[in-house]
Parts: structure tokens; sequence; C-alpha cells
């Protein structure tokens, strides 16, 4: 027997062990193969859902910076690149949102908004997350405050704050 075919052997064995653990939580083969090709989808477009924030611990990065560590398996160094913020920030929130939430995000089908929306630095995350859903998901202050699990007050400042930071004021 040759190192690969040992190789392959020790993964099939441990797939076949995952599967039983699975059946017994009546998971079948097809929705963990479904499970498994979502994540990846998921993770090759760099997205979050918008179900994350329905928290009432997590600030908006804590609640993306979990999701991204814990659901997506990314590292920290990944996070803080995509999101355009320092390393040490993101290790600090990410401890931070374990000792509010300790629990992992369920998977979730809700709306999903691209990570590309944290690159410009002058905006706050959650002045981000607004002002996309205001701009691009074309909701109003209501709408976007129930999603992020804010008062509609808290949105509309947020907003306009945003606006005034891209307009260089």
């Amino acid at each position: 027997m040759t190192a690969n075919t040992a190789s392959t052997d020790k993964i099939l064995e441990s797939i076949e062990s995952e599967l039983d653990i699975l059946s017994r939580q009546n998971i079948s083969f097809e929705q963990a193969i479904e499970i498994l090709k979502k994540r990846k989808q998921d993770k090759e477009q760099k997205t979050i859902p918008l179900s994350i924030f329905k928290n009432e611990k997590l600030s908006a990065l804590e609640a993306i910076v979990k999701y991204l560590r814990e659901n997506l398996n990314l590292g920290y160094k990944e996070i803080s690149v995509l999101l355009g913020r320092n390393y040490n920030p993101i290790r600090i929130t990410y401890k931070n949102s374990l000792r509010k939430l300790p629990k992992k995000f369920a998977e979730s089908s809700s709306e999903k908004i691209p990570l590309e929306i944290f690159r410009n630095s002058k905006l706050s995350v959650l002045e981000s997350i607004s002002v996309y859903m205001k701009d691009s998901l074309k909701l109003n202050y209501h709408q976007i405050a129930i999603l992020l699990n804010r008062d509609d007050r808290t949105i509309w400042t947020v907003c306009q704050r945003a606006i005034k930071k891209r307009k260089g004021k």
C-alpha cells in the first residue's frame, strides 16, 4: 500500500465517521452536500447573512468577525484584509464576541451582503451596512432598523453621518 492510498483511506474513514454523526442528527447525505456547497459559495463570494445582526448582545463588527471566524473558518489576518481593518483589533473583537455570545451563528438563508462594502475605512461598520441597505437594497430606515435590531432614529443618524462623510464634510 502506497502512502497516497493510506492517506486516502484515512480521509474516507473520517468522512464515513462524519456521515454517521450527521445521520444520527437526521441530516441526509444530500442535505450535507447542499450545506457544504452553500458554505463554499459563501466563502467564494465573501458575503455575510443579515440575520447575524439579529441579536441583542453583539455590535455589528463583533457579529461580522464572529461569523467570518466561526462559520466561514477564516483567520484573523484574512478577516482584517477583507474588512480593511487592523489585525489586532479583529482578534480582540472576536474574543469579546465570544464572551458575549459563546454559541456559533446558525446557518441562515437570509439576504446576504457583500464584504466589499466595508473597504471604505472612513465609514464605520454600521454606517457601511446601513448605507448599503438604503442605496442598494432600497430599504427605508424602519426596515433597516428592524433587520439590524436597532432603533429607527439610530439608523437615520448613522445614514446621515455616512452621507456627510462621503461628501467630505
